[in-house]
């Protein structure tokens, strides 16, 4: 029984927890908006010129590709604190 209450919480690692959560909803967040609005743009684009279809889906697919790209670089390169990949 007194192991239990001897037990102690780092609040830091709490702080931590939450802070890596809230970072990861407003990624998530803004890739909805940013894809969202890709597609808004595109859908307009092509309700006003009468493109193909498949001119549209390969767009898309490419914007959302290069999205991707651009933004993993993002992420990956401070993983360790360093800066570095």
């Amino acid at each position: 029984m007194s192991s239990d209450t001897a037990r102690s919480r780092d609040p830091g690692r709490d702080r931590s927890t939450v802070s890596v959560a809230v970072r990861g909803l407003l990624r998530l967040l803004g890739d909805l908006l940013a894809v969202s609005l890709w597609v808004l743009f595109l859908t307009l684009l092509f309700l006003e010129t009468a493109w193909p279809r498949w001119v549209f889906y390969a767009l898309l697919i490419l914007g959302v590709a290069i999205y991707v790209t651009v933004t993993a670089a993002w992420i990956g390169s401070d993983e360790d604190g360093t800066g570095e990949t």
